[in-house]
């Protein structure tokens, strides 16, 4: 009888595959002649990856910008012959602006994040990449609403919008030091404490007047 068994599990062994992740699909962006920006309309389906070939030199200014119809998809920007992303858009947000440090092929690495995936969740979404030859032709921060913020008030002003956010004290949020781009406009990161849910991370962002643009979830989880 036991030889019976061990017959069945090897055979079964044999006839059932191992299941594989997905295959990472590659495709090179095609700028039409003349341009320089290129526009891409693409889906995801659960553990699909699509990796965007973007050849570019050394000092030239690369552009991304993401808009989907799913709140878990991101992309994540890697430079030539690199191992880690020098921009990972699940912390970052859903827009990279950089000057590139090599000449090569950079990947721009469009997926839904592993929760999404796993519930073989879809997205259909909007790839805009440029690149441009110098940091003044790069698209910069959006325009914000309101009056202009002077820098002093900026941190007190970033903390009552992310309490109202997140629906608690500005005693429980933290935030980090001003930082400047290079655009002119401004940035404060911090953190928030949600109690048993947690220690959740967030970047207020101001534009070159000094008007607030908005409050960007910067944890993993998309909270």
């Amino acid at each position: 009888m036991r030889r019976h068994i061990v017959a069945a599990a090897a055979l079964l062994a044999v006839v059932v595959p191992a299941v594989a992740q997905a295959p990472i699909r590659t495709e090179r962006v095609q700028f039409a002649r003349g341009t320089s920006s290129s526009t891409i309309k693409g889906t995801l389906k659960g553990d699909s990856i699509t990796d965007y070939k973007v050849g570019a030199r050394a000092g030239q200014t690369l552009h991304v910008a993401l808009e989907t119809s799913n709140g878990s998809n991101y992309f994540n920007v890697t430079g030539p012959g690199a191992d880690t992303a020098m921009f990972v858009g699940s912390t970052s947000g859903s827009s990279f602006t950089g000057t590139l440090p090599t000449t090569g092929d950079y990947a721009v690495r469009v997926y839904l994040m592993r929760n999404a995936a796993r519930r073989n969740e879809s997205a259909n979404y909007t790839l805009t990449v440029s690149v441009a030859n110098g940091a003044k032709s790069a698209a910069s921060a959006p325009a914000g609403t309101g009056s202009p913020i002077t820098p002093g008030n900026m941190p007190a002003y970033c903390r009552g919008e992310v309490s109202s956010m997140y629906g608690t004290r500005p005693t429980y949020v933290k935030t980090g030091s001003l930082v400047k781009a290079a655009d002119g406009s401004s940035s404060i990161s911090g953190t928030v404490d949600k109690g048993a849910e947690g220690i959740k991370r967030f970047k207020c962002r101001f534009d070159r007047s000094g008007r607030f643009i908005d409050v960007m979830a910067m944890t993993s989880d998309g909270e």
